[in-house]
């Protein structure tokens, strides 16, 4: 999945300008609500970096900073960006510690951000919490060939998502995403397959009712 389909459009984004002042920085933060937002320069087509509320407070009361001062010297994070061709993994990996990240196309240009909220969409979508459905927690003893035997032992259901967890631990959890459409007869019949398997359903989440209920032990 790349980063193109599932962030905010530059339109739709605060920003400041790299050739604010300190004063208009910090009153637009305030009008707008926001701890950070992007600086752009080169009317506003070229991403600069990020500019935070509590950077310009410290630039007032520690540095003895004046309200005409530039802008300029209290950007920070410039690399907090990520092309819109880029995987949505790698977007993953490098938001942790940002408030978002600036997102540019192919030709270097801002076009928006990916924030926090939006690989929430993403996480949420792959769990079907959109789409409802059966979440079946699956348990099983770390081995080659786990995931492929579980898809094949529940092939005649459509797998809407699938998601492994404790990833290299001697036990690993994998959480399927079945179809609404699924009956609960049919569900149970499922579970006894996996269980003959030697897997074990630890707990199943009805997302189209709202509704959770503990799996077979």
């Amino acid at each position: 999945m790349k980063i193109r389909y599932n962030y905010v459009k530059k339109e739709d984004v605060k920003y400041c300008r790299s050739s604010d002042t300190v004063r208009e920085a910090y009153d637009y933060l305030k009008q707008t609500g926001y701890r950070s937002v992007p600086v752009l320069e080169d009317g506003g087509k070229k991403f600069a970096g990020l500019i935070y509320k509590v950077t310009l407070l410290e630039h007032y009361l520690e540095n003895d900073g004046k309200d005409e001062d530039s802008l300029e010297q209290l950007i920070r994070d410039q690399d907090a960006f990520v092309s819109e061709e880029e995987s949505f993994i790698k977007a993953f990996l490098s938001i942790k510690r940002l408030p978002f990240l600036a997102v540019i196309d192919e030709g270097g240009e801002f076009t928006g951000i990916m924030t926090h909220a939006n690989i929430m969409d993403v996480l949420e979508d792959s769990f079907g919490l959109k789409t409802g459905g059966y979440l079946m927690t699956v348990a099983t003893k770390e081995h080659k060939g786990a995931i492929k035997e579980l898809v094949s032992t529940v092939k005649d259901v459509n797998i809407e998502g699938l998601l492994t967890l404790d990833n290299g631990d001697y036990l690993r959890r994998i959480v399927v995403n079945l179809s609404h459409e699924l009956t609960e007869k049919k569900l149970n019949k499922i579970i006894s397959k996996l269980e003959e398997k030697d897997f074990r359903v630890t707990f199943i989440d009805d997302v189209q009712q709202g509704k959770t209920a503990a799996g077979k032990a």
